[in-house]
C-alpha cells in the first residue's frame, strides 16, 4: 500500500517485512583514525557483536573490520567481545589500547 512510499528509505533496501535494525556506533582511538570518523550509524543484518563488526567492514574495508573484530564493544553498562552477543542501539567500539 501506500505506507511503502512513505517510510524512510533504507541505503540496503531491506527485504521482507523486518527492517534491519540500525545501531549508532561511536568509535574510539586508532578506530576513529581510520574510520575517518567519530560516530556514525550502521545498518546491521542482526543487533549482534558479530553484526556491527561485518557492517564496520562493508562500511570501511577490510583493515577496519580486522580492527573492530579485536575491539571490545560496549552496549549499556557491558562489554561483550563475542560475535554472538546481543547489542543495544548505541554502542561504542574500543580498539585494544597499546600498554596495560
Amino acid at each position: 500500500g501506500l505506507d511503502e512510499v512513505v517510510a524512510p528509505q533504507r541505503s540496503m533496501g531491506a527485504i521482507g517485512a523486518d527492517p534491519r535494525p540500525l545501531v549508532t556506533v561511536t568509535y574510539f582511538a586508532a578506530l576513529a583514525d581510520r574510520a575517518g570518523c567519530r560516530r556514525e550509524t550502521l545498518e546491521l543484518a542482526e543487533a549482534t557483536v558479530g553484526g556491527l563488526r561485518a557492517a564496520v567492514g562493508r562500511r570501511h574495508g577490510p583493515e577496519v573490520e580486522e580492527l573492530a573484530r579485536l575491539s571490545s564493544v560496549l552496549t549499556g553498562d557491558d562489554m561483550v567481545r563475542e560475535d554472538g552477543a546481543a547489542i543495544g542501539t548505541e554502542v561504542d567500539l574500543l580498539p585494544p589500547f597499546a600498554g596495560g
